[in-house]
């Protein structure tokens, strides 16, 4: 998807941004591997810091990210039960989309996934 495309690529990690300025002589052969792959397709590499760069400061806390509420099965179950449309699905079944009755994990209840 990158291929042909301009792009610029946003770091926190301030040496990155800097790799392509330094001299070549100064590298190990590893780093110039990795310099070389990265080159392939851009060079242009900016910092940004760390509580500046939005998208990698949300994904690196969504271990913090909690499910607000228990999920109440017995809400779903009761909610499966009286909507027509899966009623209207259950009486006549389709090959394209199968079904299964499946208990919930620490519940005696059963739902249709």
């Amino acid at each position: 998807m990158l291929e042909g495309r301009t792009f610029v690529l946003y770091t926190d990690h301030k040496p990155l941004a800097y790799a392509f300025m330094q001299k070549s002589d100064k590298c190990s052969p590893r780093q110039l591997r990795h310099l070389d792959f990265i080159s392939q397709f851009t060079t242009d590499i900016r910092h940004v810091t760390g509580g500046e760069n939005i998208p990698a400061d949300t994904l690196s806390r969504t271990a913090a990210i909690a499910c607000p509420t228990p999920i109440n099965y017995q809400d779903m179950a009761e909610a499966q039960s009286s909507d027509r449309d899966l009623q209207s699905y259950l009486a006549n079944p389709s090959p394209a989309l199968q079904l299964k009755r499946l208990a919930m994990p620490n519940s005696s209840v059963e739902l249709f996934l």
